[in-house]
């Protein structure tokens, strides 16, 4: 909670993702926060009363350079700017009252670091950048003392250390890690083990922690009040209750402010969260609540029994960890708890939360147990995807630039981007020229996308829930499970494979494989025990696996191929989302994947072109990307075993899936006893198959899937594809100076195919599309030409009484989509927050589980029917090319198809009635018989009802 300003009423709150804490922050637009429960004034705020408001702007005005918002972030620079330029040329616009957003609420613990811990910026960035980053944390803890001690009152600053503390023993081995990762580096910082954890803090509960020896403490909202009245003073105008409700680029930058127009050559937004309000940054940040609650002082006598001299301030190495501090007036600021997504907060979560804070705080401290907590607060922080903020020009709006997102690093960086913008403002307005900015990763004008919409914010809500729970449940997860609790999921018939158990073999002999598929009641010793078994170890299983390990379950992960190898499976991925979110997004580049930022799409004779400069695609060889999600699953934890066949399941005496029966290269046969079996062996996938898993809404693909890799020509960045009459062909580049040829001739075409050499195959996609045959005529082909015919489409019931369903496993659409890795990695994350969030929780649990189909259903259905229809076998059709006219001369809809086609959105906001009616109606007035043109349509109409009907009837239930 801490730095940026509010700046409007109208909010648009969506897609955390983020580990955002209660130190740090920065000041939010909070139009509205009053009204949700936790809101209330904070400690700060009660102890030293505001001064009575600045006028609300009363007419039209104008500015050097308005400021938006009236947070830290705001008044720092509005304060350096009185350094270049008159005070009278600032204006600092502020919704409700300057400070009384997340600044005001801030727990005022100024420590370094910024997207996340430095062992993780040096993977990500290397040594150097890695270092500059860390250093430039540093320099805004100097900037915030500076900026505090040229007050008068000094805004109660003191100086401190921090320590991160090992909340389970487990974490031990990352803090060391990053303790000498930063001596490395440079920088001071140092390990103590549970003795020197608990001499500087009095208490037993952490096994160690990472020392960071000079951070600032500080009173936030005597920071602001005092920066206020410092520009008050130096003619500085400020206007409150003054809301910005729009705002258009240019030179003059036009604002509207409180209903009046306000003209100024620069504006510099610093409303953090909020911006949404305004129309920026609505797919690229998120924002989320954050609690803390404050004692009663604690007498000299209680803190001395509790064994802490009250110095400095912790966290804790948890994903919603806990925050203390003790404050000048000897006041307990304890936070944490988990955080809540914006606006899913209600008066029973905000009260859990603070029901959690007293129990951990007494836990934290028992001999402070019986101290009287005074008063309880939240506040509203920004943060994306990356973890790293935003300051930057605006794109698309010129002379505005922006300064949030801290992601709880408000205070030092808010106060570090004042001091380095400041200048370049005030340089641009005056002539002199900017001053250059720092080369820092998040000097930017964008972020990578986030999670949007519905199941957007449900995913997220899932995600923070899973990592709660996982914080919840790792101490007693990591101690000695010798009867580890069944998964109970509501009971289901349990059809299994043939449960005829082969006779025992002479001791003196390797025991006799199983019957495959057979359902093993146990007969031999069970050699391994884990939480979850994952069958597959492709895209789908080995993302869920990291998530599962990484959450603190144990996971074995099974493949019967030795990875990695090649598959038959999707060769796109649509945008870097799904691979940002999973963290190995730069990896994957790294190992020469281009990014693909056009799409050229032809049908017939229409073209349409797609740019996507910030979020392009990928096609990785699944050589490369298996092995890089495989090594992310072992990474985190998972047991992997490739070349081992699962061939059987073990079931208990209810029928409960209850582990699973492999088989290595060397013929040697064990049993893995676990919790819950998870398929994520494809579209053929054997355990659904030994559970009965239901299948509805199937159907078969009408075209073959063919394809030939290239390599020694460098073609453009882009995905080419063509459907000209009944064929479509595609070209896209796997590295460098490889590529992949696909075609996909209607099914009954196929065979004119199968045997061909390599010309005979160019000659094919020649005839259908001369440009791509162009591209690919000087390359060598590599390995043989591939081929996938009468593959099925599908639903699967997804989970029963010990298993469950992931990727192509539990769902798979035309391969003419080319959505199978998308889906299979947003698959594997749904389970993963299911399961992590209500592990050893029967109940909610079982409903999780439920909600989690349903919602895949949901999610899946229309572009599971959209991609039957782009792959039907026949040629477009003339309502569908009318259709597509119509969506032409739309560029509003130009994006949808695009979106549609790039599995971000669902083709029944694109598909809509009132667009098939102006096809008709287009159709019409061009000629053709209207009595044709209608029995089209209603043919059309009658398809749709019938898919609704199909998919109401088989919708998943609790087995």
């Amino acid at each position: 909670m801490g730095g940026a300003g509010r700046a409007s009423r109208r909010l648009a709150i969506r897609r955390p993702d983020c580990h955002c804490h209660g130190h740090g922050h920065a000041e939010t637009h909070l139009g509205g926060l009053m009204s949700w429960p936790g809101s209330a004034a904070s400690g700060w705020q009660r102890d030293d009363p505001r001064a009575a408001r600045q006028p609300a702007l009363s007419g039209d005005d104008e500015a050097t350079v308005a400021i938006v918002g009236g947070g830290l972030a705001g008044l720092a620079l509005a304060y350096q700017l009185t350094n270049h330029l008159p005070g009278s040329d600032i204006l600092v616009l502020e919704a409700t009252e300057v400070g009384s957003g997340a600044s005001g609420h801030s727990t005022g613990i100024v420590g370094p670091g910024v997207g996340g811990p430095i062992t993780t910026l040096v993977k990500r960035y290397g040594p150097d950048r890695a270092r500059t980053m860390f250093g430039a944390t540093l320099d805004g803890i100097a900037a915030l003392r500076r900026l505090a001690r040229a007050l008068p009152d000094g805004c109660e600053l003191t100086d401190g250390f921090q320590l991160v503390a090992a909340s389970a023993s487990a974490h031990t081995g990352s803090l060391r890690r990053q303790a000498q990762t930063l001596r490395e580096l440079g920088f001071d910082a140092s390990y103590l083990g549970h003795d020197g954890t608990t001499e500087r803090l009095g208490t037993a509960r952490y096994h160690g922690a990472l020392c960071y020896p000079d951070i600032a403490l500080i009173n936030p909202w005597l920071l602001v009040q005092s920066l206020r009245a410092a520009l008050l003073a130096a003619g500085v105008r400020i206007a409150e209750n003054t809301p910005v409700t729009g705002l258009t680029g240019g030179d003059p930058v036009i604002l509207t402010a409180g209903g009046h127009r306000v003209r100024a050559r620069r504006v510099a937004v610093t409303t953090d969260g909020f911006t949404t309000g305004l129309g920026l940054f609505t797919r690229n940040v998120a924002v989320i609540r954050t609690h803390v609650l404050r004692t009663a002082s604690v007498s000299p006598h209680l803190l001395a029994e509790s064994g802490w001299d009250g110095r400095g301030a912790a966290i804790d190495s948890r994903s919603f960890f806990n925050y203390l501090r003790l404050t000048a007036r000897g006041q307990l600021l304890f936070g944490g708890g988990p955080a809540l997504l914006e606006p899913r907060v209600d008066e029973r979560g905000v009260a859990a939360v603070r029901a959690r804070l007293v129990r951990e705080l007494a836990a934290t401290f028992p001999a402070l147990a019986d101290v009287p907590v005074t008063d309880f607060w939240s506040g509203v922080t920004a943060s994306t995807f990356d973890r790293l903020p935003i300051v930057g020009p605006v794109p698309g709006q010129a002379g505005v630039w922006f300064a949030g997102a801290w992601c709880g690093h408000g205070l030092a960086l808010s106060a570090l981007t004042a001091e380095l913008l400041a200048p370049r403002l005030a340089g641009v307005v005056g002539g002199v020229g900017p001053a250059p900015m720092p080369d820092l990763p998040w000097m930017r004008s964008t972020a990578s996308l986030m999670p949007t919409g519905r199941i957007g914010n449900l995913l997220l809500a899932g995600y923070l829930r899973g990592l709660d729970a996982v914080d919840r449940l790792a101490p007693a997860r990591r101690s000695a499970r010798a009867t580890p609790p069944a998964l109970a999921v509501p009971a289901v018939p349990t059809p299994v494979a043939p449960a005829a158990q082969p006779p025992a073999a002479p001791a003196t002999e390797p025991p006799a494989a199983p019957v495959p598929g057979a359902a093993v009641p146990g007969s031999r010793p069970v050699e391994q025990q884990v939480d979850v078994v994952i069958v597959g170890a492709r895209v789908a299983g080995s993302a869920l696996a990291a998530r599962l390990a990484a959450g603190g379950l144990s996971v074995a992960l099974f493949d019967r191929g030795d990875l990695p190898t090649p598959t038959l499976s999707t060769h796109i991925l649509h945008g870097t989302e799904d691979l940002r979110i999973e963290g190995v997004y730069d990896t994957v580049v790294a190992l020469g994947v281009p990014p693909l930022h056009d799409v050229r799409v032809r049908l017939d004779d229409v073209e349409l072109h797609f740019r996507h400069p910030d979020n392009p695609g990928l096609c990785p060889r699944r050589e490369v990307l298996d092995q890089v999600l495989l090594d992310r699953a072992a990474a985190a934890g998972a047991k992997t075993s490739t070349g081992t066949a699962v061939v059987g399941l073990r079931r208990g005496s209810d029928g409960t899936v209850s582990g699973v029966t492999v088989q290595h290269a060397d013929g040697s046969v064990r049993d893995v006893s676990a919790q819950l079996v998870i398929g994520a062996d494809g579209r053929n996938s054997s355990v659904a198959r030994w559970v009965g898993a239901r299948q509805y809404l199937t159907t078969r693909s009408e075209r073959a899937l063919l394809w030939r890799y290239f390599t020694g020509v460098r073609i453009p960045p882009a995905l080419l594809w063509h459907r000209i009459g009944v064929h479509i062909v595609s070209i896209l580049p796997t590295g460098p100076e490889d590529f992949v040829l696909i075609a996909q001739p209607p099914e009954h075409l196929q065979g004119e195919l199968a045997g061909r050499d390599v010309a005979g195959f160019l000659r094919h996609v020649e005839s259908v599309s001369p440009a791509v045959a162009e591209l690919a005529a000087a390359a060598r082909p590599v390995g043989n030409l591939n081929r996938i015919v009468r593959y099925p489409c599908f639903f699967r019931q997804p989970f029963g009484p010990g298993w469950a369903l992931v990727g192509d496993a539990g769902h798979a659409k035309d391969a003419t989509l080319g959505h199978g890795i998308n889906d299979a990695l947003r698959s594997a994350r749904g389970l993963a927050a299911v399961l992590t969030a209500h592990w050893g929780q029967p109940a909610a649990l079982s409903s999780g589980l439920a909600r989690w189909a349903r919602d895949r259903d949901k999610t899946e259905l229309a572009n599971y029917w959209y991609g039957q229809d782009i792959g039907r076998g026949g040629a477009v059709t003339t309502m569908e090319r009318a259709i597509l006219a119509g969506i032409q001369r739309d560029s509003r809809a130009v994006g949808r198809l695009d979106d549609v086609m790039g599995d971000r959105l669902d083709a029944d906001r694109l598909l809509t009635l009132p667009r098939l009616v102006g096809a008709v109606a287009h159709r019409v007035t061009s000629g053709e018989p209207a009595s044709v043109v209608g029995r089209e349509a209603v043919d059309l109409v009658q398809l749709a009802w019938a898919r609704r009907r199909a998919a109401t009837r088989h919708a998943p239930s609790a087995p």
